[in-house]
């Protein structure tokens, strides 16, 4: 997907009410309709390869709707939805904490500070030895 680099006028857009997706057959592209308040529904297919593209886009619009106003989701104004996760690494790359997490056909990466990698070291360390592998 092209990185947007001009500036979009908000008003142009039609506010999303709701969506609804699927996957083809050949599992090669997901399948989203998008409900519009005022102009009915869009349907789109993206190719699965580029999913974690606009996963990565809509996170990073995200903290910077974060960043701009208030809207960070908090556990009073956000329920999350489990999701099958079918990797998480956690390792430094040039000097900086990662943590590599996959799932489905989507691989992100996020930074991390000492501080946040520590914690999370000490969470899976206790996890492991309060529920031994089988």
């Amino acid at each position: 997907m092209p990185n947007p680099v001009r500036w979009i006028d908000p008003k142009a857009f039609s506010q999303v009410s709701y969506v609804t997706g699927d996957v083809t057959a050949d599992g090669a592209s997901i399948l989203l309709r998008v409900e519009t308040e005022r102009n009915g529904h869009v349907d789109l297919a993206l190719p699965t390869v580029d999913l974690q593209h606009l996963i990565t886009l809509l996170l990073v619009l995200g903290g910077k709707a974060a960043v701009n106003g208030s809207f960070s989701a908090t556990s009073e104004t956000f329920q999350a939805t489990p999701l099958p996760l079918h990797g998480v690494s956690l390792g430094i790359e040039q000097n900086e904490g990662v943590l590599t997490v996959e799932i489905g056909a989507a691989i992100l990466s996020f930074s991390l500070s000492k501080g946040s990698m520590a914690e999370i070291g000490r969470s899976i360390l206790t996890l492991t030895a309060s529920h031994p592998p089988n």
